[in-house]
């Protein structure tokens, strides 16, 4: 790693754009309203929706580590991800806008139809994932640049999930008059058209300057067995998959939650724009600030903020939706430490690509990406799953507002608050096995006390 500045601010800003906002846009719409979609416009019953997105995880544990592999490997005139960021984005968007086409088929027609369809919108999504987050490291060995763009770009996204998640319920109505899968159609399309455009940019203007040859990408070995011999990585895996099913169960579930439980639509917009105030809040504002006073130190900035975000989602889960107004500030509050998680999953993905780098001699950008998107997809297939087993166990009855019975009302409220409390405990738990301390002995140049590869021994003298 370096303190040399490589990145001007248009490239850095660049990359962020193509990060975080057609991309995110598709990303925040396919996992907070998938679900619902499926249910209550495509008439798929809720249990057959589980079943898809367990699936698409199934074959995602198949693929991912293979096209990062192959990320790896690729060599062309291009480079080695940029081709990706090319090629992938116009596929993806006409996967995505027909999975919210809804056409008129029998039940078991409709649930084939949204398999293949979900299953080839997660091999896309890897498709142009993997390359993106694999770009950033070949273009900067400085870490303080790097974790300044993924802030950027994570601020970003929270505007594009703030405008998916806050308004998309108005917007298909008013797109989509009488039909909503036309409504969800067009606003799926203006997501394409921007993420197509930010990613042809970024492939223009984001220059590799750190990649190597094939060679020098693995020492010896393959590369998933490489990375398996880092005994780290493993703890990582866990805090990936663990941070991406906290985000998603504050997130899908809170549509149920609002329509149902709490028994008021019209609160959908209001909420879910709170969720995506603070979670902005804290990105911009305490994430900085939090990171500066414990000079960038995971282990205590996860430690403070999801310790804090526990006790917010606990009391919540208590209060059970008495009172509104005490709702909305617990929501707020914990949110504003919980959404950090989107920031510290690409940090620690990252770090650890420098982590594999230094203690085994190879460079594997794109397997460990690879890895790093599966946790993120392997967590939000878990917990659509989990919120889908639930309606399923409970007997949820789709539009029936007010007549829903008391096992699906214990069940959403469970399921949007205690679960996330859980998985911000166990958050807490996993981000004490970042090996944060034996990076800074690398950087400071002082062997850790840790056995490396004999390569990596020459390296070092």
């Amino acid at each position: 790693m370096s303190d040399k500045k490589e990145l001007s601010f248009s490239e850095r800003l660049i990359w962020a754009l193509g990060q975080s906002t057609g991309r995110q846009f598709l990303t925040a719409m396919v996992s907070t309203y998938i679900m619902v979609f499926l249910t209550d416009t495509f008439g798929i019953a809720a249990g057959a929706a589980g079943v898809i997105m367990t699936l698409a995880t199934v074959w995602d544990a198949i693929n991912d580590p293979i096209l990062g592999s192959l990320a790896d490997r690729t060599k062309t005139r291009w480079g080695t991800y940029r081709p990706y960021l090319l090629f992938v984005p116009l596929p993806l968007a006409i996967v995505v806008a027909l999975l919210f086409a809804a056409p008129a088929l029998s039940p078991t027609g409709k649930v084939v139809y949204a398999a293949i369809l979900y299953i080839c919108y997660g091999m896309l999504t890897t498709c142009i994932e993997i390359p993106y987050n694999a770009l950033l490291p070949a273009m900067s060995k400085n870490e303080m640049e790097r974790n300044d763009t993924i802030s950027i770009s994570m601020f970003i996204a929270s505007l594009a999930v703030l405008v998916v998640t806050s308004f998309t319920p108005n917007l298909v109505t008013k797109l989509g008059g009488e039909s909503p899968s036309k409504g969800y159609v067009i606003l799926v399309l203006i997501g394409s058209a921007c993420m197509c455009v930010t990613s042809w940019l970024a492939f223009v203007k984001c220059k590799e300057r750190h990649t190597v040859t094939h060679e020098e990408h693995v020492t010896s070995g393959t590369p998933i067995g490489n990375l398996l011999k880092v005994k780290e990585m493993y703890p990582m895996l866990l805090f990936w998959c663990i941070g991406c099913i906290l985000f998603a169960l504050i997130m899908s579930p809170s549509v149920y939650y609002c329509m149902y439980y709490l028994k008021n639509p019209a609160l959908i917009a209001s909420y879910m724009l709170t969720i995506n105030i603070s979670g902005m809040a804290g990105i911009l504002v305490l994430m900085p600030i939090l990171l500066r006073a414990v000079k960038g130190s995971m282990k205590k900035a996860v430690t403070i903020t999801q310790s804090i975000s526990a006790v917010c989602l606990l009391a919540s889960y208590l209060s059970a939706g008495r009172s509104i107004p005490l709702l909305y500030i617990l929501t707020f509050v914990s949110c504003l430490f919980a959404t950090m998680t989107n920031v510290f999953r690409p940090m620690t993905v990252v770090g650890m690509t420098d982590y594999v780098k230094l203690s085994t001699g190879n460079q594997l950008n794109g397997t460990i990406s690879a890895i790093g998107g599966f946790s993120f997809k392997c967590g939000t297939a878990l917990a659509n799953a989990l919120l889908a087993g639930m309606l399923a166990v409970t007997g949820y009855v789709a539009g029936a507002i007010g007549q829903e019975p008391e096992a699906f009302m214990h069940g959403i409220n469970a399921v949007r608050f205690l679960v996330p409390c859980i998985a911000s405990v166990l958050y807490i738990v996993l981000i004490q096995c970042y090996p944060e301390n034996k990076m800074a002995q690398y950087r400071a140049g002082k062997e850790p006390s840790v056995q490396i590869s004999e390569n990596v021994i020459e390296e070092l003298k």
